[in-house]
């Protein structure tokens, strides 16, 4: 679901940029803007959004982080270091067995 959801703000922003760049190329074509301010402006929107996305992953990384604490889930950092550390204990275990031999 988040990942549809990711995959839709970028499509969203494809299209926008697109549409920006369309209603700018017309203001130039009709000249109330010069091609140089039409470039500003295009970077300064595109800037804005990327912002907007960057602001956009947070909150979902906030989210799932949310989540994850509140069905008190195991990350599986966590869990590779459970195992870790397990292998650990198991091959002390064996040498102490060995030695007991």
């Amino acid at each position: 679901m988040l990942k549809d959801m990711l995959y839709a703000g970028i499509g969203l922003a494809a299209i926008t940029k697109e549409k920006a760049e369309e209603a700018i190329a017309e203001l130039i074509k009709k000249g109330e803007m010069s091609k140089e301010e039409g470039k500003d402006l295009l970077n300064t929107l595109m800037n804005k959004m990327q912002a907007e996305s960057e602001k956009l992953k947070q909150k979902i990384s906030e989210q799932v982080e949310h989540t994850i604490t509140s069905m008190n889930l195991v990350r599986k950092s966590e869990l590779d270091e459970v195992l870790q550390r397990l292998d650990e204990l198991e091959k002390k275990l064996e040498e102490i067995q060995s030695k007991e031999a």
